[in-house]
């Protein structure tokens, strides 16, 4: 991942959670010891915080290392309005998470160098049932009490059903806050 575009990443997701919190810089850098010139710094993506800055950010955010490094899991990507930014965000995840790759070699008269492919056979079931109850509740989303619950619900038992057939790919425990040395 190139370098400017991480430390820009980061420093999106580190100001956007602490807008989210109604949190100023200068608040943040109370909480976490770090001057406020430095947080400014992160947020416009100058500099990249090193670890322990990082975790002492996350823990100020109630947030993990993880998702300000990489970003959480949620629709946040999605929640555009720019069709197009949503189609090219879902896009860039499953390039860059290595779900969609490319062919290097002809080894196959289906998959010709140069193309690209998305592994999926082994998921094709869940998937399936993704789409079917995503099609459902968009046609019933009147009729549930809590829609938002019932959509998330449908999503993470998908989830869980694919995560089961890829353990490699389960991202790991949360980095511990009361270990980190600062």
């Amino acid at each position: 991942m190139d370098d400017k575009w991480r430390k820009e990443a980061i420093g999106k997701r580190i100001r956007a959670t602490r807008e989210e919190l109604q949190m100023s810089q200068k608040a943040l850098s109370k909480a976490t010891g770090i001057k406020d010139s430095m947080i400014s710094d992160f947020e416009r993506g100058v500099r990249e915080p090193s670890t322990a800055n990082l975790a002492k950010i996350a823990h100020a955010l109630y947030s993990t290392m993880d998702e300000l490094y990489f970003g959480n899991e949620s629709n946040k990507m999605l929640q555009t309005t720019n069709y197009g930014m949503k189609i090219v965000n879902c896009f860039t995840e499953l390039m860059l998470d290595e779900a969609i790759g490319k062919v290097e070699e002809d080894n196959d008269e289906f998959a010709p160098s140069g193309r690209y492919y998305i592994p999926l056979w082994g998921d094709a079931w869940a998937i399936k049932r993704l789409l079917d109850n995503i099609y459902e509740f968009k046609q019933n989303q009147n009729t549930y009490p809590d829609p938002d619950l019932y959509l998330d619900q449908i999503k993470q038992s998908v989830a869980n059903e694919i995560n089961k057939n890829h353990p490699e790919k389960k991202p790991e425990s949360p980095f511990d806050l009361d270990e980190v040395p600062f």
